[in-house]
């Protein structure tokens, strides 16, 4: 919900949010029931859950009705409480929904809509706005950090993974990482084995601190590092430890991160834009000429006027899915995972200047490359050859 907010507002700049409750609220009723029977057990289904974290609003109504109210008084009162409480929440847990509403830029006003009228009441905005605003903003509890992975904790679904890199690159963007504390315990847990719910494929540039970007704790990402995220050779450490990871550990979730200005793009990018065709004497001088197909796929995506700032910015996002489209055409283990719904391969760029991950999920030439035959890697033909 407020994702979808951040993005209305953010990126379609609407600059009104209405929360608007109802009379007769069925999940108010039955929130208030829950709040008068009283108890804390543990709740058994999804609906029993939402009942009981609704049961606060039903307490904040009790409180400022006084003992002796009636439930269905106090049902009736906990809507208006309930459409303040969810104004109170965008303004206490979304940064973006804050900053807006601090410049100007955005409102947030609240209703009831009774249903024997059709007629709207209007409550205007939170009584607690301003002082929302001048507090420090934090993070929802949904999006708090877990204990560390092990051996004993099971295979992570792939949504569930991409998941929690979204809400910690959330944190990190914000300023409200939690995972920056490891004590000894935490230490000898991970000593008995390893679980990482990602395969993180990233760049080696020293300001993209992979770790840290996701706000994630040892023993959740499987890191892999390189000048430009790339994975050239099938026998090399990147797809053959991709390999380890999604198999024996049982990851369910490869990310593959670019970010903006990455060196090795811009490398390449002036190498093949200036016709630089020379036989590569060093390993430096063939990394950037195996890049350049991913140049030239931009230079014809965006036409020849483009400029070579223009073309290296392209060229990042199209080398996250080259990369992702090496695994699924020259790894048969990885492809048949893919294949199975077993495993999902994602991209994302980070952008160097705000923080924030830019995802991009699944390649566009995936189902192509999982109908498809595997390929031998052109690394792997004259090994083969020469044997």
């Amino acid at each position: 919900m407020v994702g979808s907010l951040e993005f209305c507002t953010g990126k379609l700049g609407s600059r009104l949010i209405l929360v608007l409750g109802h009379t007769k609220c069925g999940a108010i009723a039955g929130a208030t029931q829950t709040f008068q029977a009283g108890g804390e057990k543990a709740p058994g289904s999804a609906l029993e859950g939402l009942l009981q974290g609704l049961s606060v609003v039903a307490k904040e109504a009790s409180e400022e009705l006084g003992p002796g109210a009636l439930q269905e008084e106090l049902a009736a009162h906990a809507t208006k409480v309930n459409v303040f409480s969810s104004m109170n929440f965008l303004l206490k847990y979304s940064e973006p929904i804050r900053e807006l509403v601090r410049k100007g830029d955005l409102d947030i006003q609240g209703g009831i809509y009774h249903l024997e009228t059709g007629r709207v009441e209007f409550l205007g905005r939170s009584p607690q706005q301003a002082e929302l605003l001048a507090a420090e903003g934090t993070l929802p509890p949904s999006m708090a950090l877990g204990t560390v992975r092990t051996t004993s904790d099971g295979p992570m679904a792939p949504q569930a993974a991409l998941k929690l890199l979204k809400v910690g690159n959330e944190r990190f963007v914000v300023g409200a990482p939690k995972a920056g504390k490891v004590h000894s315990s935490m230490r000898e847990t991970l000593a008995t084995g390893q679980a990482p719910h990602t395969a993180l494929v990233g760049c080696a540039d020293s300001r993209v601190p992979l770790e840290t970007v996701f706000d994630a704790l040892p023993g959740d990402l499987f890191v892999l590092r390189n000048a430009g995220n790339t994975c050239t050779h099938a026998e090399g450490s990147v797809l053959g430890s991709l390999e380890f990871c999604t198999g024996p550990l049982k990851t369910r979730l490869i990310f593959v991160l670019g970010h903006t200005s990455c060196g090795a793009i811009k490398g390449a990018t002036s190498a093949f834009l200036s016709g630089q065709k020379k036989k590569a004497p060093q390993a430096l001088d063939a990394l950037l000429q195996g890049l350049g197909s991913v140049v030239s796929d931009a230079q014809k995506e965006l036409g020849k006027k483009a400029t070579e700032e223009q073309v290296a910015a392209h060229a990042v996002k199209l080398n996250v899915f080259h990369t992702m489209n090496f695994m699924l055409k020259y790894s048969e283990p990885i492809r048949q995972k893919v294949r199975s719904g077993e495993l999902e391969i994602q991209g994302g760029v980070y952008d160097l200047q705000t923080g924030r991950v830019e995802f991009l999920g699944a390649s566009p030439s995936q189902a192509k490359l999982v109908a498809a035959e595997g390929a031998v890697a052109p690394s792997l033909k004259s090994k083969m050859q020469g044997a």
